[in-house]
């Protein structure tokens, strides 16, 4: 148990340190330039090996990536080859919203946005933003851009006590 307690702290330290490096190595097949938020030892399941992100992705907190049909193991007594298992593919420069759940399966086209709390069971197409459970396209990126263009506030290369001032005096209470 204690050599247990050891490992788990060991890998959440490297986890902590570079979360694409440790998830790579845990087999996870990333690209370059991503970005994973608030990732634990268990974001990637039991099968981390059957995950593929693209290029430029940014997963946000407590996203989860399920690779198996876990819920089949209460027909094992009847059937016991009851095991159902799904490779999850993200394509490149795709944004995951915090909460997001992608069940065996699933799979993100390129350029897509998912809604927070969002669930994947099956395929998103490219270029759309995708919300709900199930997810579900509800509009394309470009009408999304178009329709935040008016809240945009440019925080470009502000040093952290400068982009404080600009937020608070453009979003009052």
């Amino acid at each position: 148990m204690i050599g247990r307690v050891i490992n788990v702290a060991i890998n959440t330290a490297r986890l902590r340190r570079d979360p694409v490096k440790y998830f790579r190595s845990q087999g996870v097949d990333i690209g370059e330039d991503v970005e994973i938020f608030g990732a634990n030892l268990h974001t990637f399941g039991s099968e981390p090996y059957l995950v593929s992100i693209g290029n430029q992705v940014t997963v946000s907190h407590n996203v989860d990536f399920i690779t198996h049909d876990g819920g089949l193991r209460v027909a094992r007594a009847k059937y016991p080859d009851a095991y159902l298992y799904g490779r999850i593919r993200v394509s490149d420069n795709c944004f995951i919203g915090a909460h997001c759940i992608l069940l065996p399966g699933a799979k993100v086209g390129a350029g897509s946005v998912l809604a927070s709390g969002s669930v994947v069971t099956g395929e998103i197409p490219p270029e759309v933003v995708a919300v709900g459970v199930p997810a579900k396209p509800v509009k394309s990126v470009e009408e999304y851009v178009n329709g935040k263009k008016h809240l945009w506030i440019d925080t470009a290369n502000l040093n952290p006590g400068a982009k404080r001032d600009v937020l608070t005096r453009h979003l009052p209470y």
